[in-house]
């Protein structure tokens, strides 16, 4: 989490988390990890690193 939020700017830190938390509330891991995605893919052209890292990250929410 600490480096996605590094990634995410001082301004885009609070939104970021909250984004990313939705994918923890899911129930399985399949929808976790489609949200996961759908929070990923919007910022991709944006910001590029932390996409990056959310793509690595993405196992780690889909087996909790």
């Amino acid at each position: 989490m600490r480096d996605v939020l590094a990634h995410a700017g001082k301004s885009g830190r609070r939104v970021v988390s909250a984004f990313i938390a939705t994918a923890f509330a899911q129930d399985t891991p399949e929808t976790a990890s489609a949200q996961w995605r759908a929070v990923a893919d919007p910022i991709r052209s944006k910001v590029p690193k932390l996409a990056a890292i959310m793509d690595e990250a993405e196992h780690d929410v889909s087996v909790r």
